[in-house]
């Protein structure tokens, strides 16, 4: 229902050059409200729509289809976290560090909801965060978030506590413990989803009448395990694996169906985008979430990274359409940007589609990227032909790359097995370039005119003390003294010919062995934090190598204080008159580095002095 859009009338008088014209002038149309609605673990094969599935019942995402434009072949992760914080910030979740999980979203990246709240947009998040809550600094309000409700991860939802501290623990959905920027945590009666649910209803409709452009950001936590409908749900269905499932699926329609219903009521839906994303695949425990599409969720194959992706335009003369063409969940971000009409942020690496989708024309299509860990990562041709797989190491033991042929078997339910060597290589080189790209910490250099400088930008990666670490500098012969530091952190110096790292406690030292006018210094490994109920205690890995020979390696049972990952990274001695031999400015990776990875040690080093 498509009411008569009111036109305010305005009458100007302008001055130019001594005389005046009179023009009549139409108010522009409001911008529109964006409502995002992302479910947890929905398979391609969960909305009846996509397969003309019968066994499963989602008639409100199935209108929205309909009504919207639908797009069958849209990849986000593997997992959560990665999807999430490729959708908010339109880059590749790998350049985040997200592997899969990370500390956050570092502060200097430009959040969609922070670009829109530069556009005048109040701002909303409700539900499942999952991309930071280990640092204040990553939670929604400091992610571009007016206000927000829900959990930072599904192991708080329990709300067990010890001593007062809110213990990590199987997630649950019945009568949930849940907070916000305005409410402090508490158990809410209830099933998670309804609560989740209401509360939209509740602040659509105060933003509704504040009469300005909004963005609601709702993450439901549907149908992701532990499988726990609610009972009206429950009894509708067999008591089954299964059955259990769909009444979840049901349920979390119903809900969505709630919501719509009510913006309709008030009149704030005829003016809304509406985005409907699931963040990975299905996992295939209790149905085949994700057919006729091999593998599931965690898997980089088409089953675990096609969901389902809907978007409704107020702009009737968009929706109906329903494309083929690959697209990603960065490409969302800059998408809405285009449809509004504003640039998005430089350095994205998402692309609008939206062009393409309002004029009723092909997506243009380009290689996509995915990394699961453990060595795994995922090709897709820049055609859509191609998939190249590489599944994970298994207790050291590493695979060959799997190459599937879309054209030929649409499905991927065989890799071929002999595989056309060519394309093989082609690909595994595309990636090598792409894995360089992600994994180089983009800083901001800059010289202090005393042989040194500051080192700034991506925050929660350039500094240490969560996941994969990497950082390389070359040092001159002639340096001595403090090589980098970051104040209550860590600091690297040299001592004569020895170098001597310090993080916390964990003490690294080696010796230059040679005269070189340059010598390489690289330290990598992992800070491995508690970020789940069942996760291994915090523990720190790195290895010291000089000019590409390990010098030495320490591994503790430990967390690295890091009170504020904003402190800059000192590069040499600023309290230190200028020496001869200038510091180059260290390369920071998000990732180990071994002889194993695309970027090998060996290689590694020797780029670091290339420049001397």
């Amino acid at each position: 229902m498509t009411p008569v859009r009111k036109i305010t009338i305005s009458i100007a008088i302008l001055l130019i050059c001594g005389y005046g014209i009179v023009s009549l002038l139409e108010s522009p149309p409001p911008r529109p409200n964006i409502l995002v609605i992302m479910v947890d673990d929905l398979g391609y094969n969960d909305l009846a729509i996509n397969n003309e599935n019968t066994e499963i019942d989602t008639p409100n995402m199935d209108q929205i289809a309909r009504e919207g434009v639908r797009f069958t072949r849209h990849y986000a992760a593997a997992v959560c976290s990665p999807a999430r914080a490729a959708f908010l910030t339109g880059m590749y979740p790998e350049r985040l560090g997200y592997l899969p999980n990370g500390l956050g979203i570092s502060p200097g990246v430009i959040t969609l909801p922070e670009k829109l709240k530069e556009e005048g947009y109040t701002t909303w998040h409700i539900g499942k965060w999952h991309i930071g809550d280990l640092e204040r600094t990553a939670w929604p309000d400091n992610q571009g978030f007016d206000h927000w409700f829900g959990f930072l991860n599904q192991w708080r939802l329990a709300g067990k506590h010890v001593d007062g501290e809110l213990q990590m623990t199987f997630p649950r959905y019945h009568d949930p413990w849940l907070e916000g920027d305005a409410e402090p945590g508490r158990y809410f009666p209830g099933h998670l989803e309804d609560i989740l649910t209401y509360k939209a209803v509740d602040v659509v409709t105060d933003l509704h009448a504040a009469n300005a452009p909004w963005f609601l950001n709702l993450w439901f936590y549907a149908p992701h395990a532990p499988v726990q409908p609610a009972e009206e749900y429950k009894e509708r269905y067999p008591d089954t694996p299964a059955g259990r499932y769909r009444a979840l699926v049901n349920q979390l329609d119903a809900n969505i169906g709630r919501l719509l219903a009510h913006m309709e009521s008030i009149g704030a839906l005829e003016n809304t985008i509406v985005v409907l994303v699931s963040d990975n695949g299905g996992t295939n425990k209790e149905l085949d979430n994700n057919a006729p599409y091999r593998g599931y969720k965690g898997r980089l194959e088409e089953g675990g990274l096609r969901t389902p992706l809907i978007i409704q335009w107020p702009d009737r003369s968009i929706n109906g359409q329903v494309f083929s063409e690959a697209v990603s969940i960065e490409d969302i971000y800059p998408t809405l940007m285009a449809a509004m009409g504003i640039d998005s942020p430089e350095g994205l690496d998402g692309k609008s589609f939206y062009n393409h989708i309002a004029r009723h024309e092909p997506i243009g299509q380009r290689p996509q990227f995915r990394e699961a860990g453990s060595g795994s990562y995922g090709v897709l041709s820049a055609d859509g032909r191609w998939r190249l797989s590489q599944p994970p190491a298994i207790w050291g033991k590493k695979f060959a790359p799997r190459l599937f042929d879309l054209e030929q078997d649409p499905h991927a339910e065989n890799w071929l097995e002999i595989p056309p060597s060519a394309q093989v290589e082609k690909m595994m080189g595309s990636y090598n370039d792409w894995y360089r790209s992600v994994h180089t910490v983009k800083t901001e250099f800059l010289p202090d005119g005393k042989g040194g400088g500051v080192l700034r930008g991506m925050d929660f990666l350039r500094t240490p003390g969560f996941g994969g670490y990497t950082i390389g500098i070359g040092l001159p012969q002639s340096y001595y003294g403090q090589v980098a530091a970051q104040t209550d952190i860590w600091s690297m110096r040299r001592n004569g010919n020895s170098v001597v790292a310090n993080f916390g406690e964990l003490v690294l030292s080696g010796d230059i062995e040679n005269s070189g006018e340059c010598h390489s210094v690289v330290i990598t490994g992992m800070f491995r934090r508690q970020v789940a109920g069942n996760s291994a205690p915090d523990v720190i890995s790195l290895t010291l190598y000089i000019d590409g020979r390990e010098s030495d390696s320490k591994q503790v049972q430990m967390t690295l204080p890091v009170a504020d990952p904003t402190v800059a990274t000192l590069i040499g001695n600023p309290e230190k008159g200028a020496q001869d031999s200038a510091l180059l400015p260290p390369v920071i990776l998000n990732t180990r580095l071994d002889a194993s990875t695309p970027w090998t040690i060996d290689s590694f080093s020797q780029e670091l002095c290339e420049d001397r």
